[in-house]
């Protein structure tokens, strides 16, 4: 991680600063959860109000490869991401991609700057192929996935259940990295030095 911290600026023009998430940040990691909207929060896989569980979640795991990066305002943590590779097997040239920004901060382009960054990592891992996990009753977050170039490739029925008790589906999203690397690369011949699509 040699290249943070680092800056990037908003589509708004404000700045925040992207830095490696440690175990140290659990106070400020839990503050960030505490602060996302009940519904943010659902598509979570612990109860990240209890501040136990965020410590353990910062700890490292024995059966994965955790890269987590955290961007701050202001001091406070406002989004987070993280890659997940298992250590060996038959999945290692796999990761998860998770990915959670808070409500003030979305539709600004800092989930594009961090799935950017997990790219650009991922391809440093050599990993082949990313996954995302998707509730099916968050369309939203469907239409971003695919935006970044993820594609559902399998929905799994009644694999959730809400605090509530409700089943609900679970949306299998991947990418392969070499054909997301190839439609970029694509794009970039297709524009002009102005970021315009060449006629």
């Amino acid at each position: 991680m040699t290249a943070y911290p680092k800056s990037v600026r908003l589509r708004d023009g404000a700045e925040v600063r992207l830095r490696p998430l440690e175990p140290a940040d659990v106070p400020l990691s839990h503050r960030f959860f505490l602060s996302l909207s009940d519904e943010d929060r659902r598509c979570l896989r612990m109860d990240v109000t209890d501040i136990e569980n965020v410590r353990r979640r910062l700890e490292p795991a024995d059966d994965s490869d955790p890269w987590r990066l955290a961007a701050l305002a202001g001091g406070a943590i406002v989004a987070e991401a993280s890659l997940h590779q298992p250590r060996y097997g038959w999945m290692r040239h796999t990761a998860e991609l998770r990915c959670i920004v808070a409500r003030p901060f979305q539709a600004r382009g800092l989930g594009s700057a961090l799935f950017a960054e997990t790219y650009q990592e991922a391809t440093r891992r050599h990993i082949e192929k990313l996954y995302a996990l998707v509730p099916s009753d968050l369309p939203a977050a469907v239409r971003i996935s695919e935006r970044l170039g993820f594609r559902a490739e399998l929905t799994l029925a009644d694999h959730l259940r809400t605090p509530e008790g409700e089943l609900k589906d679970l949306i299998v999203m991947t990418v392969n990295l070499r054909d997301l690397w190839r439609r970029l690369e694509d794009l970039m011949q297709s524009m002009d030095g102005h970021g315009r699509e060449r006629p």
